[in-house]
């Protein structure tokens, strides 16, 4: 399923030098996302009424989110790896990029599964909804972006110091503008399915909360960048090591 395929790239690590505790997060991500989305279908309106389902229904708030983060940890691990074999920036940009055009291009794949799925009664409009999906691939792809154009202007002999930094600055960027690019700085000159990528307008002509916006979602994914480049830093790996023992 394009779904599934997507997860794993986003995982982005080989199984050589993966992480159990970022594999433990991102299994406890995708079981919240089914307890919330499996439980849910099964249930006729009544049922959906009780406190029970209320409550159960909390946990379907941090998946995504930590999806996001963890794909931003992922790529903080591909990055490095890169760098560490030498790799020139411009490789690593393109390597990079395209694994989050493809995760992107899956999800709208997804969106068309779903279409088909739902033939007769789903508006054609659905087939350009922004999904977690999109927001992931898109996400990558700006921390690609991101990436390459830190490297070749610092060329600092601490990329990952100036990497941390630089994804701690765009995500709080991202999260300060926000707010304002759901307001007084709405795009509205820009066509519905393009503006939904920033404030999730869809074509109801009114910003949305549904959808997952690059802003302020994408503000998950540079977070766990800057995270990941602290923790696979040689200070980040030694206290992970005492941590342990």
């Amino acid at each position: 399923m394009p779904y599934t395929r997507a997860v794993a790239l986003a995982s982005g690590a080989s199984s050589q030098s993966r992480l159990a505790y970022i594999d433990w997060m991102r299994g406890l991500a995708c079981l919240m996302m089914f307890q919330t989305h499996c439980y849910d279908a099964w249930l006729d309106p009544q049922a959906r009424q009780t406190k029970f389902f209320m409550w159960s229904q909390i946990g379907g708030t941090l998946p995504a989110p930590l999806f996001l983060f963890l794909a931003g940890i992922s790529f903080a691990l591909v990055t490095d790896k890169l760098l560490q074999k030498g790799m020139s920036i411009g490789q690593i940009a393109r390597t990079t990029i395209l694994r989050g055009a493809e995760i992107f291009g899956l999800g709208l794949l997804f969106r068309l599964q779903e279409f088909l799925i739902s033939w007769g009664w789903s508006p054609w409009s659905d087939l350009l909804r922004v999904d977690v999906l999109n927001a992931i691939g898109l996400s990558m792809m700006l921390m690609g972006i991101m990436c390459w154009a830190v490297l070749a202007l610092t060329r600092s002999s601490s990329p990952r110091l100036v990497l941390g930094a630089g994804a701690a600055v765009v995500t709080a960027g991202i999260s300060l503008l926000a707010p304002l690019l759901w307001t007084s700085w709405r795009m509205r000159w820009l066509p519905w399915p393009v503006e939904s990528y920033i404030n999730g307008v869809h074509n109801l002509c009114a910003p949305q909360a549904s959808p997952f916006t690059l802003f302020p979602w994408s503000a998950f994914a540079f977070a766990g960048l800057a995270v990941g480049f602290v923790l696979f830093s040689d200070w980040g790996r030694n206290l992970a090591r005492r941590s342990l023992l």
